[in-house]
């Protein structure tokens, strides 16, 4: 099933970013095919290209052929050692290198984030939480090479499907059913006011019986919680006479209907 995104940045008044020329490119050096399944599955369904090589060997013409966009890199590979290709390929400059190690102690992320890894997470681990890194590391290497320009708009990616909340830093939160269906039918109407009355039909369908009090509730548990996601909460304003609106620019796929 494909996720449905949104991404939304605060304020409303600047251009939306041209859409990147292809699906972003995963290249995972592991030789454990059966550890590296789950996450790039998971990356798969997430509209990630996902190539894997199971040597430094098999890797190095993959890479001159077609490139990536970040690397995943197992420390232990059969024909070379993996501090040292991430050295390599950091020195290169040319992808992000995420650094996965069975034995990811302190010492080992130490040594990983000095040999030039831009992360370093154990194996093996959540799918999610390798999804959130990828994200974060892409972000990261996108706003280096647009350059920091002051004033660049910071995004918050919201997976509906899946609750998760995305903040600039990479920070992630993840949201109840009942606060991922109210951010979903607020971000679907960016700048308009939503009273609770609509907010009420929206999320329990006509002749939904929830009062407007326990819409407040609701609102105020959403808010509290992306508090924690970079600020992401102040997008939603409260307004008087019982209405809400969701201050933000937003991006969604081409042809996703409104919740």
């Amino acid at each position: 099933m494909t996720a449905i995104a949104f991404e939304f940045a605060a304020g409303a008044a600047f251009p939306r970013s041209a859409a990147p020329a292809h699906a972003p490119r995963v290249l995972w050096i592991d030789s454990d095919a059966a550890a590296v399944e789950p996450g790039a599955d998971m990356l798969r369904r997430h509209g990630f290209e996902v190539s894997r090589a199971e040597s430094a060997a098999e890797a190095q013409p993959m890479l001159d052929a077609a490139g990536a966009d970040l690397v995943i890199l197992e420390t232990a590979l059969p024909d070379a050692d993996g501090l040292t290709l991430c050295r390599r390929l950091s020195e290169a400059e040319t992808a992000p290198v995420l650094v996965v190690a069975k034995a990811a102690d302190t010492l080992d992320r130490v040594a990983g984030l000095e040999f030039g890894a831009d992360d370093v997470m154990p194996k093996p681990t959540h799918p999610l939480e390798l999804l959130a890194r990828v994200r974060a590391l892409l972000r990261r290497a996108a706003r280096q090479t647009r350059g920091k320009a002051e004033g660049a708009p910071q995004t918050w990616r919201f997976d509906a499907e899946l609750g998760y909340v995305t903040a600039p830093s990479g920070r992630t939160v993840r949201l109840s059913p009942a606060d991922a269906a109210l951010l979903r039918a607020l971000v679907a109407r960016p700048g308009e006011v939503l009273r609770r009355e609509a907010l009420v039909t929206l999320l329990h369908g006509e002749g939904g019986t929830a009062g407007g009090r326990s819409i407040d509730a609701r609102v105020a548990r959403l808010r509290r919680t992306l508090a924690t996601c970079d600020g992401a909460g102040e997008m939603i304003k409260t307004l008087r006479g019982g209405g809400y609106l969701f201050q933000a620019q937003v991006m969604a796929p081409s042809g996703l209907a409104a919740a």
